[in-house]
């Protein structure tokens, strides 16, 4: 046993170093990957609307490691443009960037309106929306933003990218194919904004990279899950001997716990036959289980097992007493007894405390069961057909019993739960706090 604690433990040291490892190199960059975008894998050209009938005239100008456009935007065209296109077709045979989750882009955008916005689009060919012959049938992942002049790199996650709604209605490409998508990208296009007017405008493209992981978090999880739940088969395996060993250990004290159980049924057997009743209720009463509470107190602790109570009061008991009189607030207790008495199972102990108030001892019971039982309790109460059309309800304050507590402070702190209800409205069940 001491050997399979030591290997557990060295083998859990293992992973959670691994693992804390491995996320911290993922926290601090460790798996990012960038991909630059330059003339040795795109090729460069300018695009405008005189190719659609307008009369916009576009120079593009390599310098250095920038491009740079100048174009004098028209007055025909319908809808007037000029852009640097960027294809990646021809020498890349498009771009898997699956694994990326951002573009970074540095452009100068010089317009005659400040703050003027820029229009990018990453187009991505699938044959199944997508033919060769139709460069327009290419998806439209889109963003705009604003790059004004010597502001550096802008990175824009492809999270905010959107597809354009005209493309999608035009080309009735289905819902399962309407979202972004950036698995094959033939071509970049860096275009002018949407509401340009004929005036001079410049763009000059510094630099355009995009980033990834190698990595991604998601994989990372799933390989640290999957090393965990590796480990933990093999020493399922391993152990398998000494389980089943624990299996029949288990029966043993089952069995044990049967036999428990069955002593303690007796007790409450004997406890019913008691002559200590309550005239009125034919519950016990309080005095009658002074006795037995220490033995059955006594009794949980040394087996640990809970004991809880369950501290009942008839909702406005003066006002049936003044409707009915104390003869008829007598019947309606009784009556009340009598419903506890048949509701309550085998092993509890229902005794009236005093005036409208009871108590039902639940041995073996912790707190979770004696609210469920508590709520069963109020619940038939409520919807019980009482005499003279009376309509009655409870509240109920539990407890469970914490090791080591006297039983007064137990009773008590039960009786406190019950006029939180009582302040709460009423007819409500409310656990005692430890």
């Amino acid at each position: 046993m001491d050997n399979l604690r030591r290997r557990i433990r060295l083998a859990a040291y293992f992973l959670l170093t691994f693992s804390s490892l491995t996320s911290l190199f993922h926290i601090l960059g460790g798996f990012e990957k960038e991909l630059k975008i330059d003339a040795r894998n795109a090729t460069y050209s300018n695009i405008d609307d005189s190719s659609q009938g307008g009369d916009t005239q576009s120079v593009i100008d390599f310098n250095g490691n920038s491009v740079e456009l100048n174009c004098d935007i028209g007055e025909q065209g319908r809808w007037p443009f000029c852009e640097i296109s960027v294809d990646l077709n021809e020498i890349t045979g498009g771009l898997d960037l699956s694994s990326f989750h951002s573009l970074g882009i540095d452009v100068d955008y010089f317009s005659l309106i400040g703050g003027e916005r820029l229009r990018i689009y990453l187009r991505n060919f699938d044959p199944a929306y997508s033919t060769e012959d139709d460069p327009v049938s290419y998806k439209f992942n889109a963003i705009e933003y604003a790059p004004g002049i010597g502001n550096g790199i802008k990175v824009i996650p492809f999270k905010s990218f959107q597809v354009l709604s005209w493309w999608i209605a035009d080309y009735e490409v289905p819902i399962e194919n309407s979202g972004p998508q950036f698995d094959n990208i033939v071509q970049i296009e860096i275009a002018t904004g949407s509401h340009i007017k004929p005036a001079h405008y410049s763009l000059k493209l510094n630099r355009l990279v995009f980033y990834g992981h190698w990595l991604s978090e998601s994989a990372l999880l799933r390989i640290n899950i999957l090393l965990w739940i590796m480990t933990a088969i093999y020493f399922l395996v391993v152990e398998r001997r000494r389980l089943a060993e624990q299996v029949n250990e288990m029966g043993a004290k089952a069995d044990y716990l049967k036999q428990v159980n069955q002593q303690l049924y007796q007790q409450s057997l004997a406890f019913e036959q008691m002559a200590f009743t309550d005239n009125l209720t034919g519950t016990q009463n309080r005095h009658a289980v002074d006795r037995w509470l220490r033995d059955i107190v006594d009794f949980s602790q040394r087996n640990c097992h809970a004991l809880s109570l369950a501290y009942i009061d008839i909702d406005f008991f003066k006002r049936i007493n003044d409707t009915l009189g104390h003869h008829g607030g007598d019947e309606v207790l009784k009556e009340f007894g009598r419903v506890l008495n048949l509701r309550a199972r085998k092993t509890d102990v229902v005794v009236r405390w005093g005036g409208e108030e009871f108590i039902i001892f639940c041995p073996a019971t912790n707190l979770r069961g004696a609210r469920e039982f508590a709520e069963m309790v109020r619940e038939i109460v409520e919807s019980y057909q009482w005499a003279n059309g009376l309509h009655i309800t409870c509240s109920i304050g539990v407890a469970e019993y914490l090791s080591g507590e006297e039983i007064e402070s137990f009773i008590q702190r039960a009786d406190s739960a019950l006029y939180k209800a009582k302040s709460q409205g009423r007819n409500r069940v409310e656990e005692a706090q430890p």
